[in-house]
């Protein structure tokens, strides 16, 4: 039995960089392995990649896309969001289920966002959409070896519940072999 097609690439050549052809199914996860530099030197890391995540959210039906956290500044100098609060007001539910969800991520409920470290941060926002949403576009850039386990097990799980995505990673720091059968790694060389 095939999974349902979410969507199909065709090879398309952004930014003068190729990406290759691939299909994104239902319980599935593409993972886009790009280098930091093209081959004239030029920096993949910014800018190409926050230009290709729109890409991708915009030409994938009711994709999601994950960006990072942003609070305006005057109100958080006085009052910062807590993940209890940014969970609330996301998803709109009660509190215990805030907590669980909380636990889940392995951050007090309490804690204000802008304090979380980068991987904490992403994997709450990436948890609650998951809520949301059945697909995503995200990356893991800036995400420590640690907090990268950690949502890595975040997003295995919701894969496994049928949710489906897209990740932007750093080529030299992916393994040759995906563990998670659900995840196709795609290296943009």
């Amino acid at each position: 039995m095939s999974n349902k097609i979410i969507f199909h690439s065709q090879k398309f050549k952004f930014q003068g960089i190729d990406i290759p052809e691939f299909q994104l199914e239902k319980g599935k996860l593409i993972r886009l392995c790009i280098p930091n530099f093209d081959e004239n030197g030029r920096s993949l890391v910014h800018q190409f990649r926050c230009d290709l995540l729109h890409h991708l959210a915009e030409n994938i039906p009711n994709a999601k896309l994950i960006t990072g956290f942003q609070e305006n500044k005057l109100i958080s100098l006085f009052n910062a969001i807590t993940v209890e609060n940014y969970i609330m007001r996301n998803l709109g539910i009660d509190k215990n289920k805030v907590i669980d969800i909380a636990k889940a991520l392995q951050i007090k409920p309490k804690e204000k966002v802008k304090n979380l470290i980068l991987g904490q941060q992403k994997a709450l926002m990436i948890k609650c959409n998951f809520e949301k949403y059945t697909t995503l576009v995200f990356d893991y850039y800036g995400v420590g070896a640690l907090a990268c386990e950690n949502l890595e097990q975040i997003v295995d799980t919701e894969i496994s519940k049928g949710k489906s995505g897209i990740v932007l990673d750093r080529l030299e720091y992916n393994s040759n072999e995906e563990t998670n059968q659900n995840i196709t790694q795609i290296k943009i060389l």
